[in-house]
């Protein structure tokens, strides 16, 4: 089977993620997925393979690139104990472990005698270290309307962290839920696709590590903004089709970040009021029972509460 919308279908079928045309595992972790994050742990089951056979495998999922340059899936199990790494010593296997670090980057030479770069960084969930190669990462253009500098790109696919003027700091975590570690909760994220901008909103972002985790709950103009052109965009989409159910979704994540900034008492009244709810075209209510209740028809398909 082809991929779609990126995904490694083939694969998803061979493990169990999806059978008989539906996916197994929770809509938000197939999101997770196609936006190219980790999943939460999920449970594979009744995984059969030459002399192996096994009941059930905790685990957390990611779409990475395999040796034929298509998507791949990755498994990553859950350890009892904390793995090892063969480029850490003790010392910095234990700072990461304890959470003293966010990530390490390594050099090394590859078979062709090339030097590389790795970061690695741990995961509490499944208790082992991930690696991967700047060179993979693509960063976006632009965060919060903001445009990165090529430092500041460097830093983000490095897994530095990057500070905005306005104050916004983030860090590219590959194993955080969200994909990404900042002080702010919400992100609007510009990449370039198809050789035009496409604007990524993403709310619930895991907090940073060390001294820079306290959170800044305060709007910065640039996200205000950013998060406009995530609606227009959105809009679009549904308008073209209608029953888009990722438009659908992403058009609820906005009506959320609406809410939330309207009822934001720190804020002037004016720029609140430009974030009334129902100043949202209702695009994705035509002919739809998702767009009439989108929340209510999931948690009836899937029997518990969504995480919008």
């Amino acid at each position: 089977m082809k991929s779609q919308n990126g995904l490694p279908m083939k694969d998803l079928e061979i493990f169990g993620v999806f059978k008989n045309g539906k996916f197994t595992i929770p809509e938000k972790e197939v999101n997770a997925l196609k936006n190219g994050g980790m999943t939460d742990i999920v449970e594979l089951t009744d995984l059969k393979g030459k002399d192996i056979y096994i009941d059930k495998l905790p685990a957390r999922l990611s779409i990475v690139r395999g040796e034929d340059g298509n998507p791949a899936l990755r498994i990553d199990p859950v350890y009892m104990e904390p793995n090892r790494h063969p480029s850490l010593n003790d010392s910095e296997r234990n700072q990461l472990v304890r959470k003293e670090l966010a990530n390490i980057k390594k050099s090394y030479v590859d078979k062709e005698g090339n030097i590389q770069t790795e970061i690695i960084e741990y995961d509490q969930r499944t208790k082992q270290f991930l690696s991967y190669n700047p060179r993979d990462i693509k960063a976006p253009q632009m965060v919060n309307g903001q445009e990165l500098d090529p430092q500041q790109k460097k830093k983000y696919k490095e897994g530095e962290t990057v500070l905005l003027a306005d104050g916004t700091a983030f860090q590219l975590s590959p194993s955080a839920p969200k994909g990404l570690r900042s002080n702010k909760s919400g992100l609007v994220l510009s990449v370039l696709l198809d050789g035009g901008l496409s604007y990524l909103l993403i709310t619930g972002v895991q907090k940073l590590l060390g001294k820079q985790s306290k959170e800044d709950k305060a709007y910065s103009e640039g996200y205000l903004q950013a998060i406009k052109e995530v609606q227009k965009q959105v809009e679009r989409r549904i308008s073209r089709n209608p029953k888009d159910r990722d438009a659908i979704r992403d058009l609820n994540n906005i009506k959320e970040e609406y809410s939330k900034i309207s009822a934001d008492s720190s804020l002037p009244k004016a720029l609140r009021e430009e974030f009334d709810i129902n100043a949202i075209r209702r695009l994705n209510s035509i002919d739809t029972e998702e767009g009439k209740n989108p929340k209510k028809r999931f948690e009836q398909d899937n029997g518990f509460d969504r995480d919008l």
